[in-house]
């Protein structure tokens, strides 16, 4: 991967996270915690202190980060797509009419997900996979979206945030040489 690239997602993550912030606290009168949501099967899948502490907000329209405005012109296309869910920290958005229970599950994965890398393995991990695979094949999203047609069939794993922290840490530990072989060091938080 270019020298360059690395170089610009790591110049970028203090925007990135700035914007996040910004984003939550514009949103957070919207959010309601999801174990207030009266799904049936997620307190079955996840921990009730995850269930207390994420939060989701319907919105008319999901939004990604302006990462073209942050020096990363290469995620602009990923900007043009419609989301039915993102996530930041342990927060998600929900497209309006699109809230299923299985939408909540794929977005509580991203939820473990962040909290087990903390924000800037995730974004850096997350970058890395868009760059190297595509949005369908980044390793963060094929883990929840294959975690999530599991769930639909009754077939969550045992264990299931172990699991997700698990692979997460996999993934990161697959993303971190290609960063720091271009940067000298993978961040530590």
């Amino acid at each position: 991967m270019q020298t360059d690239i690395i170089r610009r997602f790591h110049a970028a993550l203090p925007q990135v996270r700035t914007w996040i912030d910004e984003f939550l606290a514009a949103h957070a009168q919207e959010t309601r915690k999801v174990s207030t949501l009266g799904f049936k099967r997620l307190p079955a899948c996840f921990p009730s202190e995850l269930l207390e502490r994420a939060k989701v907000a319907s919105l008319n329209y999901v939004e990604f980060p302006p990462v073209h405005k942050f020096g990363l012109p290469e995620f602009a296309p990923i900007q043009q797509m419609q989301f039915d869910g993102l996530t930041f920290k342990d927060t998600f958005f929900i497209k309006q009419g699109c809230e299923s229970e299985a939408l909540h599950f794929h977005e509580l994965i991203h939820v473990v997900q962040w909290s087990r890398l903390g924000v800037d393995k995730f974004l850096l991990a997350y970058g890395v996979g868009l760059l190297q695979f595509g949005y369908a094949q980044n390793p963060l999203e094929e883990m929840a979206y294959t975690l999530q047609q599991l769930f639909e069939r009754g077939t969550t794993p045992m264990g299931l945030t172990r699991v997700i922290e698990e692979r997460s840490d996999a993934i990161w530990r697959k993303a971190a040489p290609v960063i720091e072989g271009q940067n000298g060091a993978a961040p530590s938080g």
